[in-house]
């Protein structure tokens, strides 16, 4: 870690207050410096194509070409259309809009402006921004994913607004408008809300951003721009036409390596890929080639330490229910959840997402990936404290909702700041549950907890460990009564198949074992272990891919995730029980299950090469007809207005068998983004490449963490403030953050390439605890490379 760096995490008291954002190193700092080519004043003094008016909350008034809107930030009333309950609601939205005739905006690449929130207390801002397309694609879409975008602004200060767009539609654009939700006061903010909007133009630029497909911008070298760990292969993509390339090291400008450029063709297209594996010795370099240079990034051993500090401050930045300097108060003490007559606050843990949601199988799933961080750091001291203090912020959360008896909070929907008063009118009810998948995940995580806590904290590891007891009882009486809970759309559970269950079982059972649990914890693991294997192709299907996992025995439905992911969770419940039962006459077939997994993963990986970004699986060319399974993978999503797009995403897959595609990014409809998908299925690798010591799967999870961080077709970060060339997010109430990372690339209607547009919006780009999650898992495992 550079000693820059190292200040600024003095300065932060080790993460106690947000790092800074860097905003000069993102890809949005070189918007204003493009050169434009053609301009259209949509709105600026004595020019306007149609005089604002202002749509839902708020006053709009002009004075000298400013516009300007005033409104409330909360109100005693829901929105007209949201739930009577407020679930997900905000008070409301304020609104401009610059509503004119339809007119292409084909020959532009961008609309700029300028924005001046004024907010008596404001420490975060957003501002959204929408246009309406009726043209041949009518925008916004069905989700709001295209013609949408959201910009973090400064209080008090003019900001300098870039929204390029330039793979939208846009042939019969007829409506701009300005929004901003009413999302209720933090602790120090006013009443209300004043925004300011002048100098608003169309631009045609010269070097619009690469929005869509395989192949980089000509000229680009894509890179992990974080770098490479000196062990493996290490490779960039490019499209250049250079024979050779040098790798040059950026303190001296001295040429270190030169080798052959490799033109590689395959489906996705044609790419220059550069190989520089050889070089292990460690420092700061750039590449150079047929007159295109990279960024510079590292080749060192603790490659993922700084990155590690960053997704960390992330998770301290979303801390719910405490101060956090710089974005709220005290927060969400009114969330409430209620259970057998008595009732608990549901504040803490991390805010979920972009909003402020709560979902606590999150929670606790963040506190496993940060405990399992931390264990192996041990001997980087300040890191090692700094993880575990974290990790215990969140256990304390989880054990703290449980009612004793089975049920627990579970979540609660909110896209607003409440004002802490219980018992009023914005108060958000938590939701309640006994769901056994919850209860056999958290005892799980309050095992390895207090496996973790052993001497560190002895009693609050005793006390973890009898919940995790308690709720491991809980959950199997309640799924051998009920088998597969229903679950609630919202919850992050809800698409778990009888497989998954197993897993968690086998996974609870295990790090309960680990711990300290009795043998009856072990024989539950090895008992549910044979009935996940049950759930395992292993060759019967005859069609070449084995190692996939069913959603049950019957092998009918493969298992698939979409923007979130549990695919690690099979991997996990097994290398758990191989390393807390070696002895078991069952364990080679536990690894045989394992080593199949594995050898699925190195079978469709070059799926997507020369990247190493790992496909989302394998999937049955009839699977859009199971109206049923559909409810329970696509959130928000009606089938039967969605059947013919299912059958057109399988069509783009590639056949692998007679029946069944392979898919590189999900089936999806509403919500979309893949990076828990794909980080998930590298954690997996991971942990199979350091329990058989196999080199090519170590190598597939590295490869996930190097898309991360720039090796992809669009050259940039995902991990904001991570390298370089990272993008603004959508972070709307808690604001941008260092560490933050996105749900993910998604693709253009029914593709199957990736498609990530400088729309600022949910889900793709939304921030998700989720995702950093299985980046913290993914993680952990090369910490000691």
């Amino acid at each position: 870690m550079d000693r820059s760096f190292l200040q600024e995490l003095e300065n932060s008291l080790y993460i106690h207050r947000p790092l800074p954002l860097h905003t000069e190193r993102s890809l949005e700092a070189g918007f204003a410096a493009k050169a434009v080519t053609d301009r259209r004043v949509l709105y600026g003094p004595g020019t306007a194509v149609a005089a604002p008016a202002a749509a839902n909350e708020g006053e709009v008034s002009e004075r000298e070409g400013v516009i300007t809107i005033t409104a409330p930030l909360r109100s005693d009333h829901w929105p007209e259309g949201a739930p009577a309950d407020g679930d997900y609601s905000n008070f409301g939205t304020a609104s401009v809009r610059l509503r004119f005739e339809p007119q292409s905006w084909q020959a532009f690449h961008r609309l700029r402006f300028w924005a001046r929130p004024r907010m008596q207390g404001g420490r975060i801002a957003h501002l959204n921004v929408s246009v309406k397309n009726v043209g041949k694609i009518p925008l916004p879409d069905p989700y709001f994913r295209e013609g949408a975008t959201v910009f973090d602004l400064k209080n008090n200060q003019w900001n300098e607004c870039i929204w390029e767009f330039a793979a939208m539609p846009r042939d019969a654009v007829c409506e701009v408008t300005f929004y901003v939700f009413l999302s209720g006061q933090d602790l120090a903010a006013g009443p209300q809300l004043v925004y300011d909007y002048r100098d608003i133009a169309l631009e045609a630029i010269e070097s619009p951003e690469h929005e869509h497909g395989w192949q980089p911008r000509t000229g680009d070298i894509t890179l992990s721009t974080v770098g490479y760990w000196p062990r493996g292969r290490k490779t960039a993509v490019a499209s250049l036409a250079a024979d050779r390339f040098e790798l040059v090291d950026a303190a001296t400008g001295r040429a270190v390596f030169c080798g052959p450029v490799r033109q590689e063709q395959n489906p996705r297209g044609s790419f220059a890929v550069l190989d520089f594996s050889a070089c292990e010795t460690p420092g700061r370099y750039y590449l150079r080639a047929g007159g295109a240079r990279s960024a510079e990034f590292a080749i060192e051993e603790q490659l993922c330490k700084e990155s590690l500090w960053k997704v960390l401050n992330f998770f301290y930045c979303e801390r719910c229910g405490t101060p956090v300097q710089g974005r709220h108060g005290t927060c969400h003490l009114d969330v409430t959840a209620r259970h057998g007559g008595v009732s608990l606050p549901f504040a803490g843990g991390w805010h979920d997402a972009g909003d402020v949601s709560q979902q606590a199988a999150q929670t606790g799933e963040v506190v496993h990936a940060l405990f399992e961080n931390a264990q192996r750091c041990k001997n980087d001291r300040l890191l090692y404290l700094r993880l575990m203090e974290e990790a215990q912020w969140g256990l304390d959360f989880i054990l703290r909702t449980r009612f004793g008896d089975g049920f627990r909070a579970t979540s609660a929907g909110a896209t607003r700041f409440t004002n802490g008063l219980a018992g009023d009118f914005d108060d958000i009810e938590a939701r309640v549950h006994d769901h056994s998948f919850e209860n056999f995940l958290f005892a799980g995580v309050e095992a390895y907890a207090a496996f973790c806590l052993a001497e560190y904290d002895p009693g609050l590891a005793e006390g973890s460990l009898e919940a995790a007891r308690q709720d491991f009882g809980f959950a199997m009486e309640k799924f051998k009564r009920t088998g597969v809970d229903p679950a609630h759309m919202f919850e992050h559970t809800y698409n778990s198949g009888l497989s998954q269950y197993y897993a968690v079982i086998v996974w609870a059972a295990s790090c309960l074992y680990q711990a300290g649990g009795a043998a009856e914890h072990a024989a539950a693991a090895r008992k549910y272990a044979r009935k996940l294997l049950d759930c395992q192709e292993q060759g019967a299907a005859g069609m070449g891919l084995t190692g996939f996992f069913y959603r049950d025995e019957s092998h009918r439905v493969i298992v698939h995730f979409n923007h979130q992911s549990r695919e690690q969770q099979f991997m996990q419940a097994l290398e758990a029980l191989c390393r807390t039962q070696p002895e078991a006459a069952e364990r080679p077939a536990w690894e045989r299950a394992m080593r199949l997994y594995g050898g699925y993963l190195k079978a469709i990986a070059p799926g997507t090469a020369p990247y190493g970004m790992l496909p989302a699986g394998v999937h049955r060319t009839d699977e859009a007809q199971d109206a049923e399974t559909f409810r329970w993978l696509h959130v928000a999503a009606d089938y039967e207005a969605e059947r013919r797009n299912y059958e057109e995403q399988l069509a783009q897959g590639s056949p692998v068998a007679p029946g069944y595609v392979l898919r590189n990014f999900p089936v999806w409809f509403s919500f979309r983004g893949n990076t828990a998908v794909m980080l998930a299925m590298g954690k997996a690798a991971s942990l199979l490449g350091r329990y058989f010591g196999d080199e090519e799967l170590l190598q597939l999870g590295r490869e996930q963490l190097y898309w991360m961080w720039g090796k992809n077709p669009f050259g940039q970060s995902l991990i904001y403030g991570a390298g370089s060339n990272y993008c603004r997010q959508y972070a709307v109430l808690c604001g941008e953050c260092a560490g933050e990372v996105p749900v993910g690339v998604e693709t253009l209607g029914n593709e199957d390439v990736p498609y990530w547009p400088q729309n600022n919006n949910a889900t793709f780009r939304e921030v998700w605890v989720g995702a950093a999650c299985r980046w913290l898992w993914l993680c952990a495992d090369y910490l000691g490379e």
